[in-house]
């Protein structure tokens, strides 16, 4: 069968990065992949603090009133940036592929978040409108194509003047292959990076507040120098 349509083209996409070894973690059956991840004591993900981003923007006032805020927190994880939120005064909703580690963390969980296992290419996501939409780590692990999808879903769930806030791996201090090696190949790399640049035109329909490089030396919060941050405002 020829490709005639948009969706026959990113289905047969998606075809060529679901054969690669490394290729699709975005969809269902990632789920192991992430919870044995998230597992790891050695790994940076098992951390419980928050991005040094999210706590520097609350402190400079650019996330706007957090208490009373609706937050949906993409790629939540065990939930570390979201319960932070939630111990602020927000109302949280994480998703996130692990499902085994969403039922491990649910009962710890502060009030005022919940968690939810969502494919958020494909499943129903969590009504909107938000006031906050964070994602940190989740987008850098789509598949070049699939970036469309995730706008397409995501920013309409985000009101106006609400904030969206990513953090990702950062091409400047960590390369990745060019997304048409990966599209060619399949193999995602392990995510791929982003340069400040890339993530102010990629997110063209936001208005950018602030993109920078993650800070690592900032005490009581989770920062590498392999990552950039950006917040936007709709």
């Amino acid at each position: 069968m020829r490709i005639g349509t948009i969706d026959e083209l990113f289905e047969a996409l998606d075809r060529t990065i679901a054969e690669h070894e490394r290729g699709d973690r975005t969809s269902a059956a990632a789920a192991g992949f992430w919870e044995r991840l998230l597992r790891r004591e050695d790994h940076p993900l098992s951390t419980g603090l928050p991005d040094e981003p999210l706590t520097d923007w609350h402190e400079r006032d650019l996330l706007g009133d957090v208490d009373g805020a609706r937050v949906l927190d993409v790629g939540c994880g065990n939930g570390r940036n979201g319960r932070w939120l939630a111990e602020r005064g927000a109302d949280v909703v994480g998703v996130d592929l692990a499902t085994a580690v969403l039922d491990e963390v649910r009962p710890t969980l502060p009030n005022g978040m919940e968690v939810h296992a969502v494919d958020i290419l494909r499943d129903p996501l969590p009504a909107g409108p938000f006031d906050l939409i964070y994602d940190s780590g989740c987008f850098h692990h789509l598949a070049p194509h699939r970036r469309i999808t995730y706008l397409q879903r995501l920013v309409p769930l985000l009101r106006l003047g609400g904030r969206y806030a990513i953090v990702t791996f950062s091409q400047e201090r960590q390369p990745s292959p060019s997304d048409r090696d990966v599209l060619a190949t399949g193999d995602t790399a392990g995510g791929t990076a982003f340069t400040l640049d890339d993530l102010e035109r990629i997110f063209t329909a936001l208005r950018p507040l602030e993109l920078r490089a993650v800070r690592s030396d900032v005490s009581g919060t989770f920062g590498a120098d392999f990552l950039n941050a950006a917040l936007f405002r709709r």
